[in-house]
């Protein structure tokens, strides 16, 4: 009974009457506490809520001139990919063939990466990224594959392909 009883001078003293006026001041501080948070919150998605509301102002104008022309590189049957540079243009049908068959025996990633170098020639790993629509890790991975397979040269920062 120590805690809930007390002995003071030969009388028990009830202490829970106090526990209990204690512990709802202390949800009532909670209570407040979390409406303040509740506040807080609120208002930092109001926030966001408005920057994110500019951000679409500003971008508007740049999103429809955009979409105006993809449409008309649609109406003009223009794809996706950039056109392979004069060096990729120039290598004969034999090289090609090469790549080709060292595309099909690698992973589709790797031939993604073989692919940007034949159209871009030397290049670092963040324009492969972009060039090949990979991720950072994925293009590591494949640079990494091919430079075992004694595919590609690297120079600094830069990879190329091997010539064949």
């Amino acid at each position: 009974m120590a805690g809930e009883l007390a002995i003071f001078e030969g009388q028990h003293v009830d202490e829970r009457d106090a526990q209990i006026r204690d512990l709802k001041d202390e949800v009532e501080d909670l209570r407040s506490e979390l409406a303040a948070a509740k506040a807080r919150a609120n208002r930092a998605e109001r926030d966001t809520a408005r920057a994110l509301g500019a951000l679409r102002q500003q971008l508007t104008p740049l999103y429809r001139a955009l979409q105006q022309v993809f449409g008309e590189l649609d109406a003009a049957g223009v794809e996706d990919g950039a056109e392979p540079s004069a060096s990729a243009t120039s290598t004969d049908g034999r090289v090609k063939a090469v790549w080709e068959s060292w595309k099909s025996r690698v992973s589709p990633a790797c031939g993604k990466v073989i692919d940007a170098l034949l159209v871009h020639g030397e290049l670092n790993s963040v324009q492969i990224k972009v060039a090949a629509r990979l991720g950072t890790s994925t293009v590591s991975d494949s640079i990494s594959k091919l430079n075992k397979a004694g595919l590609i040269n690297k120079n600094g920062g830069r990879f190329s392909l091997k010539a064949l």
